[in-house]
């Protein structure tokens, strides 16, 4: 493709400025500096549309990821909730701590839970009174 702005590439001077910016000077003739006018316009609409679609993604994957994140805390604590429940429950029944821990995991089992035992809530057992 041949550029209709071949002339540019002649003219076209970039020098290093600070704090990461450049300066861009161009030579062109009077004729089309009204066109390169409204092309530049119409990049810099387009970068702006960029950037503020790429801006709204990302507030969306945070809010996505915050409201996930909520989500996980309210499993896990229903988790829990579940776990000391049923070890209540058990202990009650008459069974001793491991026989009641046993008992959980295959409850944990029956219904294909992801943890499928009592692992992950012995570290939240001591902050509700109960002993890992």
């Amino acid at each position: 493709m041949t550029s209709l702005f071949h002339y540019l590439q002649d003219t076209l001077k970039v020098t290093p400025l600070d704090d990461d910016q450049v300066q861009v000077t161009v030579t062109l003739p009077t004729e089309h500096f009204l066109h390169f006018a409204r092309i530049l316009d119409s990049l810099c609409g387009l970068v702006a549309s960029v950037n503020s679609r790429t801006r709204l993604a990302k507030f969306q994957a945070a809010a996505e990821a915050l409201k996930f994140n909520e989500q996980c805390e309210a499993n896990q604590q229903d988790y829990y909730r579940y776990i000391v429940e049923r070890f209540d429950r058990y202990t009650a029944e008459g069974l001793n701590r491991n026989q009641a821990i046993k008992r959980i995991g295959a409850d944990l089992r029956e219904v294909n839970h992801p943890c499928g035992s009592c692992r992950p809530a012995r570290s939240y057992w001591p902050t509700s009174g109960k002993q890992s």
